[in-house]
């Protein structure tokens, strides 16, 4: 892959359980990526404010919700762009994009080095993958997934993020080697 020196940033969007950290952790590891999450800083947040609170999706909501009336709407982008300059890192990936507004936030930031993938999978693998998570704020049943799914693409409007996406990637019972290839390609054309 050529232009290994140039400033790549790739966010990553999808509905919970679509795989973002997955194609992240892929990025990473493979191709040399720096990950900056807005949910690791959010979980953060909520763990230096208390000590006790249980990390459940609607605490997480209602933090992000709080800082954005708070701090305004790219608060938690600006904490993200903050860590990523510090860094001084040339391959950034950037998982959890959820507002059209995030990704808007990031293009302006970095002048056509930056592009976002909406990753796409089945009700079934995402509920699948969110159980298996041993995480507090996974769904105790489907019914639950259901309205959490519902309040996701009614909170973010994530059809108008789908629709500012530059790419989508199917994430749904791929193995490692398929969606590698399929990264690769996006990578060609950001070279």
């Amino acid at each position: 892959m050529s232009g290994r020196n140039k400033t790549i940033v790739v966010g990553l969007s999808s509905l919970p359980g679509g795989g973002k950290d997955y194609i992240a952790d892929i990025l990473v590891a493979d191709y040399g990526f720096y990950k900056v999450s807005p949910g690791d800083i959010t979980r953060e947040l909520l763990r230096q404010a208390s000590k006790s609170v249980t990390m459940t999706r609607e605490v997480q909501e209602q933090l992000t919700k709080n800082l954005i009336k708070k701090y305004g709407q790219n608060y938690l982008m600006e904490l993200c762009y903050r860590k990523i300059r510090k860094s001084k890192k040339q391959r950034i990936v950037i998982p959890g994009l959820r507002y059209a507004s995030d990704v808007n936030f990031y293009r302006e930031h970095f002048d056509g080095a930056f592009t976002n993938i909406f990753i796409y999978a089945s009700k079934k693998t995402r509920y699948s993958r969110l159980t298996a998570r041993d995480r507090e704020d996974a769904p105790s049943s489907y019914a639950e997934f259901n309205r959490q799914d519902e309040a996701q693409e009614k909170r973010y409007n994530l059809q108008k993020t789908k629709e500012v996406s530059d790419y989508g990637v199917y994430n749904d019972h791929k193995n490692k080697r398929q969606i590698r290839s399929e990264l690769e390609k996006i990578l060609e054309k950001l070279s």
